[in-house]
């Protein structure tokens, strides 16, 4: 029983926040009062929800739609051809977003995927970073796209030899009955706004990833609306995620609750954790200077070093500044390739809570692939 509790207790200290969210919620709201950071905070909260929280809704509610319809087979499928079950937990991670990844996890918990299945579906994620490398050079992200896959295959395999299928996995807890726990009743309407806010949220979203000017187009008399529409829903998300008990991760991706629940009490907990990366990014930039492009251009010869690093930081905010300078021929593909392979973009915040073990090692273990693709992408081509 010890070990139960202090294997879980991580997990459970970032999952079950009861007592803490609403006072996190009282700090966004803190921090948008105070002039010195309210710009940072409403420019964080729009873009963790057009960057982040549109695009893991939109795959997860591929995801569990094609779980729910094909679970049976799904498992058939997983179940009967083992020995390819790294190949589809890669491709599953390919997916942009974190859909592909907490389904990967929750199958390795479910007893059905292999820890190499999560080892190659961490190493194949490359985040929401991946839908601007696709708007702004589509043939360099095919190219990273295909050695995330390759890499997240071959690892995972490795790591099955080494390890074993069952390495490190730990059975999901069903002592905890989700029915138990009851909804708060005045969130009830708060879903049906949440939905009404998503459909435009994701056009906006995609507009944005492929480098559309909507901020131009919606500005009506001198008032930023996606600025103000992006803070506002991402703000509902957070309201929503500090006061609702179900929004422990591990009752989010219980298959007993409807798939709109599960979907978007999954986005608020990453949307969370999401922001709180933005702001701790944005603020380092504006208060301590702290210069990426700099820190690249410092150390040449450790940029894939660096970028490795950089994608052990949770969140996709850092790795979509790493694109950025990507494309704007400020670090060479080599960087891009280490980030990719080494980041788990927002999927790392579901996983860990997840399966937190599993998770930290397997992420650690993608540090190696992305080291051995970068330097040797710099010495031969660069």
């Amino acid at each position: 029983m010890n070990t139960i509790v202090i294997r879980r207790g991580f997990s459970d200290i970032i999952a079950n926040l009861t007592v803490v969210k609403p006072l996190a919620l009282a700090v966004v709201l803190g921090l948008m009062w105070y002039p010195e950071t309210r710009e940072i905070m409403l420019n964080s909260l729009s873009d963790a929800y057009f960057q982040v929280s549109v695009f893991v809704a939109a795959t997860l509610f591929g995801m569990l739609i094609f779980e729910r319809v094909r679970r049976r087979e799904l498992n058939a499928m997983l179940n009967k051809h083992v020995k390819y079950q790294v190949v589809f937990a890669a491709l599953f991670g390919s997916i942009p977003g974190c859909g592909g990844a907490i389904f990967v996890v929750t199958q390795y918990i479910r007893g059905s995927m292999s820890f190499g299945g999560v080892v190659a579906t961490l190493t194949a994620t490359m985040g929401d970073a991946a839908f601007l490398l696709l708007a702004r050079a589509p043939a360099d992200a095919l190219l990273v796209f295909a050695v995330c896959l390759v890499m997240g295959v071959v690892c995972g395999y490795v790591v099955d030899l080494i390890h074993g299928r069952d390495f490190l996995r730990q059975r999901e807890n069903n002592n905890q009955d989700d029915e138990d726990i009851k909804e708060n009743p005045l969130l009830q309407p708060t879903y049906w706004l949440w939905m009404g806010l998503f459909l435009p949220g994701a056009a906006i979203g995609l507009a944005y990833a492929f480098q559309v000017d909507v901020n131009t187009a919606l500005s009506i008399g001198g008032v930023d609306w996606v600025l103000a529409f992006g803070a506002a829903a991402a703000l509902l998300a957070l309201v929503m995620w500090s006061l609702n008990p179900l929004s422990d991760i591990r009752l989010c991706i219980s298959p007993r609750r409807s798939i709109n629940r599960r979907v978007i009490d999954t986005t608020n907990f990453i949307t969370f954790w999401v922001l709180c990366g933005f702001v701790a990014y944005a603020m380092l930039e504006d208060f301590f200077h702290f210069d990426l492009a700099s820190l690249f251009g410092a150390w040449i010869w450790f940029i894939p070093l660096i970028a490795t690093l950089i994608g052990f930081i949770p969140g996709c905010g850092p790795q979509v500044v790493v694109t950025t300078l990507f494309l704007n021929g400020a670090i060479p593909l080599s960087a891009q390739m280490a980030n990719a392979i080494s980041n788990d973009g927002d999927a790392l915040f579901p996983a860990v809570v997840i399966a937190p073990r599993a998770s930290i090692i397997a992420t650690m273990y993608t540090a190696i692939p992305a080291l051995v693709v970068g330097y040797s992408w710099m010495f031969l081509f660069e």
